[in-house]
């Protein structure tokens, strides 16, 4: 039984260091003062002037990534 989980906690180890290095090289978007999909002036530190313009954003980059772009 120790055999199981022991490759249990080995592929869980493995999974998340890779989902870590994932992450790392997942470009992030930078807080720049101009909401990042419609261009409005932002709040500092802010990326989306709304929860409307980061969910359609968030949709059209999920639509890429499907699409394979």
């Amino acid at each position: 039984m120790s055999d199981v989980a022991n490759r249990a906690e080995w592929r869980i180890a493995m999974d998340l260091t890779v989902a870590k290095a994932h992450a790392r090289c997942t470009p992030q978007l930078e807080a720049d003062g101009y909401c990042h999909y419609c261009d409005e002036q932002v709040a500092h530190g802010a990326l989306f002037c709304n929860t409307d313009c980061r969910d359609d954003c968030q949709w059209e980059q999920e639509a890429l990534r499907r699409a394979g772009r």
